[in-house]
């Protein structure tokens, strides 16, 4: 991107609390807000004509940004979109290539947890493991996103779960225990080191969790993952420029 998109990247760059803030959002104001799926994703999962590029920044922009101007003149509110709407593509990419391989939830409801877990086993840099959270602008928050929530889910994932390289240890600390697993509720009890309660999570359930990593792998080829990898980031840079020439940039 820093060589294709060299204004994106850079913007990104500077903003870089604005821009994690912004992808964590549209969960954040699911689960601890009052939106549903499709008012805070702007996209139908079971409506595929809704998860094209177009669709998802123009019913954004339609339903959610009544001043475009603002948008163009602050890039700090430019780049809490930018996390936003890539959240929402790297969404449409899982459903696009992961979970097109998988029965509806709730049946095989293992091999869709499995699915989160493979998910969540993609490479983080090290100096992307941590954020200083008393520097995120969330006066520069889209108008629709309030701070509580994404706070909630910030420090979750910033103390609990992304200093955690073991996988199993991570799932331990984002216990995902709601009944329906595209629903899922980080805790918010545990220690942000390797706590003993941390252990203990993963003790009980790891033999389990390996179970459904297997069963995951059974139903979603290899090379779907990559095709995901791919979608993701080429919707997020797509969406990215689509805003840009929405709002006049």
């Amino acid at each position: 991107m820093a060589t294709a998109y060299p204004r994106i990247h850079s913007d990104i760059v500077a903003e870089n609390e604005a821009f994690f803030a912004g992808g964590v959002a549209p969960d954040a104001i699911r689960l601890f807000d009052s939106f549903d799926k499709r008012s805070s994703h702007f996209y139908d999962d079971q409506d595929a004509a809704t998860w094209s590029t177009s669709s998802v920044v123009d019913t954004c922009i339609r339903e959610r940004i009544p001043d475009l101007a603002h948008v163009r003149a602050s890039r700090r509110s430019r780049v809490w979109m930018y996390g936003y709407l890539a959240h929402i593509m790297a969404d449409v990419a899982n459903w696009t290539h992961i979970l097109k391989h998988l029965p509806p939830f709730p049946a095989e409801r293992g091999a869709h947890h499995g699915v989160w877990l493979l998910a969540d086993r993609f490479t983080v840099p090290e100096a992307d493991r941590w954020l200083n959270l008393d520097s995120v602008p969330y006066g520069n928050a889209p108008p629709w996103v309030i701070m509580p929530p994404v706070s909630r889910l910030l420090r979750t994932l910033v103390m609990y779960v992304l200093p955690q390289t073991d996988p199993w240890i991570a799932e331990a600390a984002y216990v995902r225990h709601n009944s329906d697993l595209r629903q899922a509720e980080p805790l918010n009890l545990l220690e942000p080191s390797i706590h003993s309660s941390v252990l203990a999570i993963r003790d009980r359930y790891r033999a389990e969790w390996e179970d459904n990593v297997r069963l995951a792998a059974e139903f979603v080829p290899a090379s779907a993952w990559s095709e995901f990898e791919r979608s993701a980031i080429e919707g997020s840079i797509g969406a990215i420029r689509l805003l840009d020439k929405r709002v006049g940039i």
